[in-house]
């Protein structure tokens, strides 16, 4: 059985040695009939050339070439805004009454506290007289009693009764006197009536308007920014303010929503606006804004309309050298954010590449080129 064994082993040993022999020897002709052939196709293009004075030239493609920008890319983008203000408020009364006078007008400024309306309150005021006569009365009586028991004359009783009434009394004035000022209509705020919308006569009621009040001194720019951009800014980021007849400044962001808003997948931008401007901008007035989302001090970057794409990414074409000649070299490149005509390289380009721009469109991979300025 062992020599069996043994005998097999030998034959499989001699076939793959005689194998490998056949392998050399085959590689071997073929280097043989390469030599042969690169020999047959020079004497052919030499007996060619003789004949015809144009066959084999190269042609050479123009084309000039850029260098890679290195340094700060950044990607904005452009948005609508609005003037909200906190100081933007109707007015409505806190009772139902007629009015009785109006005190304002549209378009005049009022401090604090100013009285802008009153309505009739005849009835509470009688009430207010009447409950202070017979405020006045418990008051004295009181005022007795409490003499009188200080001296230990007359009864307990008769002394806590007196300060009942008189107390009791005493809230109702000041409840009265409470409600009787919420017949007059005052200013939350110093600000400008920006429209009165109540006449003497008429019967107001809570929940209709009496008057708008406006401050621009807490106006801001409300901005709603898509979702997808939600980790993009922070409290303090720069932002550039367009206005109405080519008024722009920069600015600052002064919030960020935290809250999407379900109905169209936005958040909320509020963005300060300096005081030097507030006088230019309205309430509810359209701004355009423009925002940095991406920025990136260490970048290289190229101009977008040299970048070519096929099945497998993007590419662009670069100067190398072959044979003593200036050729197109295809580079693929992994390309980021795009913007102003510019695109970031993330990945292919290091800065020192001399990459073909006029031109581009009308090289290939490995043709000759010529670079011109």
């Amino acid at each position: 059985m062992k020599k069996i064994t043994l005998i097999l082993t030998c034959i499989l040993l001699s076939c793959d040695n005689s194998s490998l022999e056949q392998k050399k020897k085959r590689v071997d002709e073929l280097k043989n009939s390469l030599v042969e052939i690169y020999t047959e196709i020079d004497n052919l293009e030499k007996e060619i050339s003789e004949f015809d004075s144009t066959f084999n030239n190269k042609n050479y493609e123009l084309v000039s070439t850029i260098s890679p920008y290195t340094g700060t890319f950044s990607h904005e983008i452009s948005l609508r805004g609005n003037i909200q203000s906190n100081m933007n408020i109707l007015i409505v009364p806190e009772v139902m009454g007629q009015v009785d006078k109006i005190y304002v007008e549209e378009g005049e400024t009022v401090k604090k506290g100013k009285i802008l309306a009153s309505i009739n309150s005849d009835i509470i005021q009688s009430n207010i007289e009447e409950i202070e006569s017979s405020l006045n009365l418990l008051k004295t009586i009181y005022d007795r009693q409490s003499n009188l028991w200080k001296e230990e004359i007359g009864s307990e009783i008769e002394y806590l009764r007196s300060k009942t009434n008189y107390e009791s009394a005493k809230n109702r004035y000041n409840a009265l006197k409470i409600q009787a000022s919420k017949f007059s209509i005052t200013a939350p705020f110093s600000g400008i009536i920006e429209s009165v919308n109540t006449k003497v006569g008429e019967v107001s009621s809570p929940g209709m308007p009496a008057f708008r009040m406006f401050n621009d001194s807490d106006s801001y720019i409300s901005v709603d920014v898509p979702e997808n951009y939600l980790n993009s800014f922070e409290i303090g980021d720069t932002v550039l303010v367009n206005g109405s007849d080519q008024l722009s400044f920069n600015s600052i962001i002064i919030s960020v929503g935290q809250v999407i808003n379900p109905s169209n997948r936005t958040f909320s931008l509020g963005i300060n606006i300096k005081d030097d401007f507030k006088d230019d901008f309205k309430p509810n007035q359209v701004v355009g804004i423009k925002l940095t989302d991406y920025k990136n001090d260490n970048a290289v970057s190229i101009p977008s309309n040299i970048i070519y794409s096929d099945e497998r990414g993007n590419y662009i074409f670069i100067v190398d050298e072959f044979d003593g000649e200036r050729i197109a070299r295809k580079l693929p490149i992994l390309v980021g954010k795009s913007f102003d005509y510019k695109s970031e390289i993330i990945r292919g380009l290091v800065g020192d590449e001399m990459v073909i721009d006029k031109g581009s469109s009308d090289v290939v991979d490995g043709a000759y080129i010529k670079v011109v300025d």
